[in-house]
């Protein structure tokens, strides 16, 4: 549902902030104690539930699909993406003549040489741990829509699009990602882009140019893209064509992009293995497995087992916190499912309480394919899984795409010399500075690095033989 509010203005301090209307129109920076009372939703629970009919009951039960109880990671997370949106206006002050002249650029598809550009964040995590829920939440502190009718006493009649999320449907080509981003703004504004260029003979390279300059003409705050494995590198025309096209957003249009998805997205970013700073310029966020003892995990468990809709409700004590984290492994969606077919469960028995039992009851009775990704996580070899391996697995050898084994077999295979040898030792040194590396992974990198140096200055080739990946 699309948020609309008259533009109110805020003083701001900073001076590249000031006189700059689509900045002073966003909504202050929440505080962590407001960004809590902002994103939560608990469920209305009261103790006399419980003696309502067990159909109440049952209706009661699925509210626990709209609960959402914020981690910690909410607040660093809306923290990054309030900075990159406020940084991606200093530059679009619609008030300054430079933005005018980049603004007839973009209209006129014209190129205007420009040394500024917006920002990227690269939200990642298991399927599962509640990634759209985060983002859907913190997007909810913002108005979708800010209606400019006067700044500064003079007349400036604008509707800002602070954000929009563009949701990537299975098996996506690079004109699926341009027609869903069609939809997303017609959404917005009521237009109707989609119908206009759905069925047009456009290239998909001048549909590119028109999403630049719908976002440059709408003041798009930032791109969210949602299920962001879901692109076809294939169909999309590989690796580097995907990436080229959300360089030309962030590049041309000046529009920050906040990509969300598994880690199985970061197969776009494998071929070229600098790519990983187009991934997230911003910041990189992993939404990974809660671990037992973290406090992140006590948190959502503590808070979920109150919502007990049983005549006999238990306290948590050791044996179900345990039974809950080993059913569940952290994953806060199958925490919340388990929860509530136990207390369907207790309900419709007339057991009227929920027992460790009855959580493996349920657990055997309805995960069905669940469980055979939740035992290769309790086993701790998700690889057969993409959607379910953490990004420490990506990085570090659990996919044959991964960027650090195909650094490792390239520098097996080829043969570098002089300038394409001093570029592969730069994505040696990344990768010694960025990855949590076994010590014999880093041992070898090293040797890489030396060897590479020196084929650097000689100009001959290399070969590496015996490296462990």
């Amino acid at each position: 549902m699309t948020t609309i509010a008259k533009a109110k203005y805020f003083p701001q301090r900073l001076p590249e902030n000031q006189g700059n209307p689509l900045i002073e129109a966003i909504p202050p920076r929440l505080s962590p104690e407001q960004l809590i009372d902002a994103v939560a939703r608990l469920p209305d629970f009261k103790s006399a539930q419980r003696d309502w009919t067990d159909y109440e009951r049952e209706l009661l039960i699925k509210r626990l699909e709209r609960c959402v109880i914020p981690l910690s990671v909410y607040q660093d997370i809306y923290a990054t993406i309030y900075t990159t949106l406020i940084a991606g206006y200093q530059d679009r002050n619609p008030m300054g003549s430079t933005t005018q002249h980049w603004l007839y650029g973009v209209t006129q598809n014209v190129q205007i040489n420009s040394k500024t550009t917006a920002d990227s964040l690269l939200i990642t995590g298991l399927s599962g741990a509640g990634k759209s829920t985060l983002i859907n939440s913190i997007l909810s502190c913002f108005p979708q829509i800010i209606e400019h009718e006067k700044y500064d006493g003079e007349c400036f009649l604008q509707k800002q699009v602070v954000y929009l999320k563009i949701d990537i449907p299975p098996d996506a080509s690079r004109k699926a990602l341009c027609l869903s981003f069609f939809s997303a703004i017609d959404d917005a504004l009521k237009a109707d882009y989609y119908h206009q260029f759905s069925n047009t003979r456009k290239s998909i390279d001048q549909l590119e140019t028109t999403i630049h300059q719908i976002c440059a003409s709408h003041c798009v705050g930032m791109l969210i893209i949602d299920e962001f494995q879901n692109l076809n590198v294939a169909k999309a025309g590989g690796e580097e064509v995907i990436l080229q096209f959300f360089d030309s957003i962030t590049n041309n249009a000046k529009v920050p992009i906040i990509k969300v998805g598994t880690p199985a997205a970061l197969r776009l970013f494998s071929a070229k293995f600098r790519s990983g700073r187009r991934a997230g310029s911003a910041g990189f966020y992993e939404l990974s497995q809660l671990k037992r003892d973290e406090q992140d995990w006590k948190t959502l468990v503590r808070a979920v087992w109150k919502y007990q809709w049983v005549k006999n409700p238990r306290k948590l004590d050791g044996q179900l916190e345990n039974t809950l984290y080993e059913l569940s492994q952290g994953i806060p969606f199958c925490l919340f499912k388990l929860m509530q077919l136990a207390n369907l469960e207790a309900i419709s028995s007339g057991t009227e309480t929920i027992s460790a039992s009855a959580l493996r009851k349920v657990y055997k009775q309805h995960f069905g394919l669940l469980r055979h990704a939740l035992s290769s996580l309790r086993k701790g070899n998700p690889k057969q899984y993409e959607d379910l391996m953490p990004v420490s697995v990506w990085l570090e050898g659990g996919h044959s795409s991964l960027p650090l084994g195909h650094l490792i077999n390239l520098a097996k295979s080829e043969d570098f010399r002089g300038e394409a040898a001093k570029e592969i030792k730069g994505h040696v040194e990344d990768a010694i500075a960025e990855f949590d590396l076994s010590a014999s992974q880093r041992r070898h990198l090293q040797r890489m690095k030396k060897s590479f140096e020196a084929k650097e200055a000689e100009g001959k080739g290399s070969e590496f033989l015996g490296i462990e990946s």
